[in-house]
């Protein structure tokens, strides 16, 4: 009986072990996944998207380049999140930035962290450089 038992479970264990594996689909990475219900990077895409496409296609940037022979130049600034969830803004100002030097319809200016080491840097040159080779602030050119 017990010799039958056994036989059993090692014959049930075996077949157990034996199942078919896991499928894994493939999907389309433009497809909109919500796993949990919160805010994430698809949801921050499609965001920045919609921003995107509203500040693109608004007359003002024909406008403006008619008028001024050029087109814009644009600091994309900080967006607030005035929310009570936990939202990676920087990644709404990433895609901002990404989409309007792809764009080619505006010059964008550097965010202000990167403006604040360049000046920190052309300070410092100007500081430590020998007079000889030095030329004054904002005469760099």
């Amino acid at each position: 009986m017990k010799r039958t038992v056994y036989s059993l479970l090692v014959v049930i264990m075996a077949l157990a072990a034996c199942r078919p594996s896991n499928k894994i689909t493939r999907m389309d990475p433009g497809t909109t996944t919500d796993l949990s219900g919160r805010w994430n990077d698809t949801d921050a895409r499609l965001v920045s998207e919609e921003m995107i496409g509203d500040a693109l296609t608004h007359p003002w940037l024909n406008q403006f380049s008619r008028e001024n022979q050029k087109p814009p130049t644009v600091i994309v600034g900080t967006v607030r999140n005035e929310s009570m969830e936990h939202i990676d803004t920087e990644v709404i100002t990433k895609e901002m930035e990404r989409a309007f030097v792809n764009s080619g319809s505006v010059n964008l200016v550097a965010s202000a962290a990167e403006r604040e080491e360049i000046r920190a840097e052309r300070l410092d040159q100007q500081e430590y450089a020998s007079f000889e080779t030095t030329k004054k602030m904002a005469q760099e050119l």
